[in-house]
């Protein structure tokens, strides 16, 4: 080994209460969750998941000779002396020092990184929220997938030659499939601490939405088979008791490779069932009886507006509102969950988008099972940032919450009618959480029997 990094979990500061009727909602939309599928649970303390970046980045150091330790500060309390001693104890100037941030904590990790760069540490710092790091604030700032390319950066940083910066990502499915696996010995006090995990058969997205953080990558990666079967061997060692899989491919279906692999590599291990997020677009016949047969119990679908003409400007491709409901009806009939993804806060959302999209969820509230609900946020790496630059009004990042009014002026709404609309929007889905249609009512009581 020729030096070593230490990966951080920073904690995450509570910045404000949590909104009264998105946590009434939650409460109703756990207890459906739980009903459908009792070995999820809330964890009491701590994550809600395992942070697989983690093991990304140790088999990535691993592969460039790099020794690496964990520290998870996550019950650390948010201040930089209380983050700041136990880096400083394990490590040596010199060392790397890893972080990636999200909203919330990126002021921290900011500061942090001044301390540790003052005690001869080298901070790199990466995730959506990166790109807005000062210069000169951290060594370096990863922009890219994690790869065989970010590792080598690693090395020339460790070696004291500064590294280099990322090329930009060309649109295109990668030829060389990812290979490794990730390496989870760091993440081994997660067992039976967490409901589910969360694994990929590939990387990246080839959509273009311009309100979405995944549409940076304009590539799509896959994960070799061999290296997948690895990665679940691992997953079944270390994690036995926990038998959900949430599928984190951005677009399930998006490559028939990734899903020909997830079949293969769990055909022979029973009981595991599967949460997957796609586009409509990808809803076809091949997608959902490859559902069906790998177990998949839910399936996530973005919903941002009934308005087809407002998504056209927002980059979402659509066949239209009526092909949306065909969709997710025949994605209910074939008797899968439906769970839509629902943003509010758009730039391009009207007074009339926003009844469009409330009477949709009314008339087709049968086939609906939950709602995960979402402000939007301009993060640096949505392609809508640079557009809306300009109209940001809060620097704070503290209030760039998902769960919070816009931080923006949108185009055709005030910041105070947009987070009216979204009350709105959480008002329905409650209601629509709460008082189920008898179609669904009599199927989850047969599931559940």
């Amino acid at each position: 080994m020729t030096t070593r990094c230490c990966i951080v979990q920073l904690p995450f500061p509570s910045t404000r209460e949590p909104d009264d009727r998105l946590s009434a909602y939650y409460q109703d939309y756990d207890r459906r969750f739980r009903t459908f599928l009792p070995e999820y649970f809330i964890p009491s303390d701590g994550l809600w998941e395992i942070p697989l970046w983690v093991a990304h980045l140790t088999a990535l150091l691993d592969s460039a000779a790099i020794e690496s330790s964990f520290h998870d500060l996550s019950r650390t309390p948010a201040d930089v002396e209380a983050c700041r001693a136990p880096i400083t104890a394990a490590t040596a100037p010199g060392d790397l020092v890893l972080f990636s941030p999200l909203a919330q904590n990126f002021r921290l990790a900011l500061e942090l990184a001044g301390e540790l760069e003052r005690a001869g540490r080298r901070v790199v710092l990466g995730g959506n929220m990166a790109p807005l790091a000062p210069e000169g604030s951290v060594h370096l700032v990863h922009r890219g997938q994690l790869d065989a390319g970010f590792a080598a950066v690693l090395v020339e940083l460790a070696a004291g030659r500064g590294g280099r910066t990322e090329k930009p990502a060309a649109l295109g499915l990668v030829a060389e499939p990812i290979t490794w696996a990730p390496d989870y010995r760091h993440l081994d006090g997660y067992s039976g601490k967490v409901p589910m995990l969360r694994l990929n058969a590939s990387h990246g997205c080839l959509y273009q939405c311009t309100f979405c953080g995944d549409a940076w990558s304009k590539q799509l990666t896959l994960v070799g088979r061999g290296a997948l079967g690895a990665e679940v061997d691992q997953l079944t060692g270390r994690f036995p008791g926990t038998r959900l899989i949430y599928i984190g491919d951005k677009t399930f279906g998006q490559s028939r490779e990734a899903v020909r692999n997830l079949l293969e590599v769990f055909g022979g291990r029973p009981g595991y069932k599967f949460i997957v997020q796609t586009h409509v677009m990808q809803v076809k016949e091949w997608v959902i009886e490859a559902m069906l047969e790998l177990g998949v119990v839910a399936v996530e679908l973005g919903f941002e507006s009934a308005d087809s003409q407002m998504l056209k400007r927002l980059g979402k491709l659509s066949r239209g509102l009526d092909d949306y409901t065909a969709k997710i009806h025949a994605l209910s009939g074939a008797g899968l969950k439906v769970v839509l993804n629902m943003m509010g806060g758009l730039d391009e959302e009207t007074e009339r988008s926003h009844h469009q999209t409330l009477e949709w969820l009314e008339a087709n509230s049968e086939a609906l099972w939950l709602f995960n609900l979402y402000n939007f946020v301009p993060y640096p790496l949505t392609p809508d940032f640079a557009r809306l630059r300009d109209r940001i009004f809060t620097w704070d990042f503290a209030q760039w919450r998902e769960d919070a009014p816009v931080v923006y002026r949108p185009r055709h709404l005030s910041p105070e009618r947009s987070w009216e609309l979204f009350q709105e929007k959480i008002a329905t889905a409650h209601r629509i959480v709460r008082t189920p249609g008898p179609a669904l009512l009599d199927r989850t009581a047969r599931e559940t029997t």
